[in-house]
């Protein structure tokens, strides 16, 4: 007879297809990646059957793991303890997914990664909860895995997302069209997690202070890469990769570097400026606006901006003693400013 636990743990596995990591080549980073997976499953297997059904959704559907990936990454560098390291990966996994379930509440964005988002299926109540569960797993997992240090680092890593997450909210549709607003804000929503995965890693697997701080700088400017990237792509990629459609940002009243850049090159007197400003917007205003955002420059530009940061990342990269942690986030730095997804 099956236990309540192994049960719970069928459920989460079949509660839809298990896809494939994204943009993860490397065979011994997958495994990892995949026992990442099987630990988050582990984690809401004795949950409620409405926990282990949403939270199913989306273990199967992971998406790029690239901050868990990274936390794996650096403790490579050090001495790898696999149970503590897999675990803090997972920590930092569950946290993530955690703030995209409130983002998109927030955002009132009915699709995640190409399927529907939690709110849009279970109600908005339902996903506040489900997205509380997701968070409240990652700190478990921190605290049975991780010393005091890199918990603490979890908790402030927390705060500065939430902070970024608010300023977002609290500017939408607003008038603050600074492009140092701007980066402190994806500092705060996105750095600052790229930052913590390959600082806690390196500092869990014992690397000394001078390489975890190199670290540090690394995932800080991954980071502030990765999101300018996803900013570009709100105006140019591919629904079918990208899983949103065209100018998503933008009819949520929320302003990226494409756009600001536009602004900036038009001195805020154009046609851009009074469409922008005759808000909110329909599909078709907001799709007019993307049109001219791509006429304008700002795209090569905002690229451009996003290879300086990956730059940065290549010139911290070179600090570390060559070898498999170096070899393959530098591999994955190159993925950074090419991707279409």
């Amino acid at each position: 007879m099956r236990t309540k636990e192994e049960t719970g743990f069928a459920a989460v596995l079949t509660a839809g297809e298990t896809q494939p990591l994204r943009g993860i080549q490397d065979p011994q980073l997958r495994d990892d990646l995949e026992r990442v997976r099987e630990r988050s499953f582990t984690m809401v297997a004795a949950a409620a059957p409405l926990i282990r059904e949403a939270a199913g959704s989306l273990i199967n559907n992971p998406g790029k793991m690239l901050r868990p990936a990274l936390v794996i990454l650096a403790a490579r560098y050090g001495h790898f303890d696999s149970e503590k390291i897999l675990d803090l990966a997972a920590a930092v996994e569950m946290l993530h997914n955690a703030t995209l379930v409130h983002d998109d509440i927030i955002d009132e964005a009915p699709l995640r990664r190409g399927n529907p988002a939690l709110h849009a299926v279970y109600g908005n109540s339902k996903a506040v909860m489900m997205g509380d569960y997701l968070l409240s797993c990652s700190f478990t997992l921190a605290a049975r895995s991780t010393s005091g240090t890199n918990g603490l680092a979890l908790a402030h890593a927390v705060a500065r997302i939430c902070e970024g997450e608010v300023n977002q909210n609290a500017g939408r549709f607003g008038e603050d069209f600074s492009l140092r607003n701007y980066l402190r804000r994806i500092a705060s929503k996105t750095a600052a997690l790229f930052a913590l995965s390959l600082a806690a890693g390196a500092r869990e697997a014992r690397v000394d202070e001078a390489s975890c701080s190199v670290f540090t700088r690394i995932g800080y400017n991954i980071g502030m890469a990765f999101q300018i990237i996803d900013d570009v792509l709100d105006y140019t990629g591919d629904r079918e990769k990208t899983g949103k459609p065209l100018g998503r940002d933008l009819l949520e009243g929320i302003y990226t570097l494409p756009l600001l850049l536009a602004l900036k090159e038009e001195g805020f007197e154009g046609d851009l400026f009074r469409k922008v400003g005759a808000k909110p917007y329909s599909e078709e205003e907001a799709a007019e606006i993307v049109s001219l955002v791509n006429r304008s420059g700002a795209i090569e530009k905002s690229r451009i901006m996003a290879r300086t940061y990956t730059d940065r990342a290549f010139r911290e990269l070179e600090r570390l003693t060559a070898g498999y942690t170096r070899r393959i986030l530098t591999d994955l730095v190159r993925q950074l400013v090419t991707r279409d997804r």
